[in-house]
């Protein structure tokens, strides 16, 4: 008789960003499930992102009988169980047991198109509250059910930042963004990955780091005509999708003859802070 041996996922992680997924001012979210399937076909989490184990991790993964497997807008991770019952792993799994992955950006661009100011901060995603030397803000890991988008309360700084980075091999420290760590059993058992006796649950979390486009005023500069004009109000930036301008309401300050130009959308490459204000520089 020939051996099978069965797999069950113990986590999922979806890596969203609003900057590939939305269309124009249409949000990934409010869209029907056909809409984000179609998004979702052209979109690939490591054209801005690298999570690799650290060394203990994946160590924990070959002694446990666990597969790490990315897909284009999730990581997952699956683990061999019994033929009697998927619920009980082949190796035996303690509520102590942790994983931890290495977060690196890998486009230089994405602060640009990312809602948020780094400013040398680390991330740090978990589902445990860890202890650390200085005050500080902390939300677990998000999941799907969520409507939430990353924030600046998954940045730490500081003795804090240092702390965290002792969660990694020591030649991962360096340009390190952030860490993602999961905990067999977090502080709420709905973000937990198995039950006291070891087994998996059920409803296992489907956890989500889900980031926000930037917004920025437009200004745009013709050289020639010798103006410039800015819109009234930010706009999102956006890989896909077209946002039009053309009405004089759309604009402090509008060109006269405003049909004799067009005003395209602006890529993430051109990006001033004014007064703290993010504006987007087109040439026309």
């Amino acid at each position: 008789m020939k051996a099978t041996s069965t797999y069950r996922p113990i986590f999922t992680l979806s890596i969203l960003h609003n900057y590939f997924l939305n269309d124009g001012e249409e949000l990934f979210s409010s869209m029907g499930d056909d809409k984000k399937e179609e998004q979702l076909a052209a979109y690939h989490w490591q054209d801005f992102l690298n999570i690799t184990p650290t060394a203990k991790t994946m160590e924990m993964l070959n002694g446990q009988l666990m597969i790490l497997k990315p897909f284009s807008n999730q990581l997952m991770v699956a683990v061999k169980v019994t033929s009697d019952d998927d619920r009980v792993p082949y190796v035996p799994l303690d509520g102590d047991q942790q994983f931890v992955f290495r977060l690196s950006f890998t486009d230089p661009l994405f602060d640009n198109y990312t809602n948020l100011e780094r400013t040398g901060a680390l991330f740090y995603f978990s589902n445990k509250e860890p202890l650390l030397p200085e005050s500080h803000h902390f939300n677990t890991i998000h999941t799907t059910n969520q409507e939430a988008t990353v924030t600046n309360r998954y940045l730490f700084n500081g003795e804090n930042k240092r702390h965290l980075l002792e969660f990694l091999d020591q030649e991962n420290t360096i340009n390190t963004d952030g860490i993602l760590h999961i905990y067999m059993q977090g502080d709420h058992t709905n973000k937990s990955l198995i039950i006291n006796d070891g087994r998996i649950k059920d409803n296992l979390p489907h956890f989500k780091i889900h980031f926000d486009n930037q917004k920025t005023t437009w200004k745009y500069i013709h050289q020639r005509d010798g103006f410039e004009t800015e819109t009234i109000k930010e706009w999102p930036l956006t890989r896909f999708g077209f946002i039009t301008l053309d009405k004089p309401s759309d604009f402090n300050s509008p060109p006269g003859n405003l049909d004799k130009y067009k005003f395209p959308n602006p890529s993430p490459k051109q990006i001033k802070f004014i007064a703290n204000k993010p504006y987007s520089e087109i040439f026309i």
